[in-house]
């Protein structure tokens, strides 16, 4: 994955960077109706790690591989679905002494595995975060005319 962004501030061996980030539709026209809100123009701030040592106010591209990307997706497409089955299993086992239906008490274990998924995924988000394995790098720095060097 790779975009471009300008560099706000540096810290300690890495740099908050401003990426603005566009649909996939932004280059048409705002009269498309293929794509109805899409023309969207999102900025948001985001600490990546600077090894070429970009300067404040530079326009860099940032990358990230591929590797964290998938696995971050998987944890978070996957874990509720897994909880969710498991939750309905463990609660048809469990809660089968207090609700006369198994089914129903499965469904119950269901919503309660799919909620205590979402607290799991907080707390890999948190994880995640502070780890720089999970954060983008400056690859380059971009001049005004669109060519790239590198420090």
């Amino acid at each position: 994955m790779k975009e471009r962004a300008r560099v706000i501030k540096k810290k300690n061996g890495q740099s908050l960077v401003q990426i603005i980030r566009t649909s996939a539709c932004s280059h048409c026209d705002e009269k498309c109706m293929l794509a109805d809100d899409s023309h969207e123009v999102e900025e948001m701030e985001v600490l990546v790690n600077d090894p070429i040592g970009a300067e404040v106010g530079s326009m860099v591209e940032l990358e990230m591989g591929a590797r964290p990307i998938l696995f971050s997706a998987f944890v978070v497409y996957l874990l509720p679905l897994v909880a969710i089955i498991a939750g309905y299993f463990a609660g048809s086992s469990w809660f089968s002494s207090f609700i006369s239906s198994a089914e129903i008490a499965g469904i119950i274990g269901s919503g309660l595995g799919f909620l205590l998924s979402f607290a799991l995924l907080r707390i890999f988000d948190k994880k995640a975060g502070s780890k720089s394995y999970f954060h983008p790098e400056i690859t380059r720095v971009v001049t005004h005319n669109g060519f790239y060097y590198d420090n």
